[in-house]
């Protein structure tokens, strides 16, 4: 008979323990720069407003930077009309508020409510000038640009982005594990921690064929990453990290 006693006696120990947990605590900051430094070396950035529609879906408390990128020697982009000019890196930085998860989304579920196709994403790291490994996540995607008048054909360009979060004392690439950490800390330090979303994206020309498209490719991930790896020694409160 003993054993009937065990379920009731299992749940009680079970729900009863949630009054052991720690009490709501102080809300940790990211450690991160508030604004992006917008000149570094053969860098120029240029600050940018984020849409209506972007900051539509966030908490009130969640802060969104947002700044684009131009160099010397970026690789130039033709559009549907034939003309050419030289596209800008985006930079965009998202603040959590008190609740992360009205601020902070995986980049994947939102590129692809905005029309980004075949979207391919994986982990990868990248080297700071100053010599840090830092883990982070490509996506690699295409966009077909809407044409401007009716029975034409889309025209479709390369996107390429990287992205990463930052806590309260932690560089993570990856939502799974942000989530984990969190619930570690606060269920363990009873703190609750603010995280930064930092992600940049840059369009290439698909060009005529597989291999040009390749090479662009190439040659945009390679600036990319170049930005993307001076931005992180610059933004990153490294004194902070664990």
């Amino acid at each position: 008979m003993k054993r009937y006693y065990f379920a009731p006696i299992f749940l009680a120990l079970t729900f009863g323990s949630v009054f052991l947990l720690p009490k709501r605590g102080a809300f940790a900051q990211s450690s991160i720069l508030d604004s992006p430094p917008l000149e570094m070396g053969e860098w120029s950035g240029t600050k940018t407003t984020p849409s209506k529609e972007e900051v539509a879906i966030l908490d009130k408390d969640t802060i969104f930077n947002k700044a684009e990128y131009s160099s010397y020697d970026l690789p130039e982009l033709p559009i549907a009309t034939g003309q050419i000019f030289t596209p800008t890196i985006s930079l965009s930085i998202v603040k959590s508020g008190t609740n992360v998860n009205n601020s902070i989304h995986r980049p994947e579920r939102c590129l692809r409510g905005q029309g980004h196709l075949e979207m391919r994403s994986q982990a990868t790291n990248i080297t700071t000038p100053k010599g840090r490994i830092v883990n982070v996540q490509q996506i690699n995607s295409i966009i077909p640009i809407p044409p401007k008048q009716k029975g034409e054909d889309p025209f479709p360009i390369g996107y390429i982005s990287y992205y990463y979060f930052v806590g309260h004392h932690q560089l993570t690439n990856d939502h799974w594990t942000r989530t984990f950490i969190d619930m570690k800390d606060r269920l363990l330090l009873g703190r609750d921690q603010q995280w930064s979303f930092v992600m940049v994206s840059f369009p290439y020309s698909l060009g005529k064929s597989a291999e040009q498209a390749e090479m662009n490719r190439e040659n945009a991930d390679k600036k990319i990453r170049q930005l993307l790896a001076e931005l992180t020694d610059r933004l990153v409160k490294w004194n902070e990290m664990k």
